[in-house]
């Protein structure tokens, strides 16, 4: 059985390898609509919209849906994988529990 995840961390995936510092990630519904991934000052991952803004990836889904994000915010990003951001964050759950 997969154990459960923690709260969802940008900075932990990409620590671990599984998104990119400067890649570039999407919205699902409109693949237009992107965002980069940027490391701030104090050495945690945020992304940057194509106006310049910082913000989390709750904030950036948000904005795409023009809503609260009805699921998990990390199911309405996707990497250069065309994976969503949820589906990476819990890929490794089956993998760790079965090692």
């Amino acid at each position: 059985m997969a154990k459960k995840k923690g709260k969802f961390d940008l900075t932990q995936l990409v620590k671990d390898g599984f998104i990119k510092e400067g890649e570039t990630l999407s919205f699902v519904s409109d693949p237009s609509k992107t965002c980069i991934v940027f490391k701030m000052p104090n050495n945690e991952f945020k992304v940057k919209t194509v106006d310049g803004a910082t913000t989390t990836i709750h904030a950036f889904a948000q904005s795409c849906l023009g809503q609260e994000p009805p699921e998990h915010a990390a199911r309405w990003v996707k990497g250069q994988n065309g994976k969503t951001l949820y589906e990476i964050w819990h890929a490794n759950d089956d993998y760790t529990s079965a090692a």
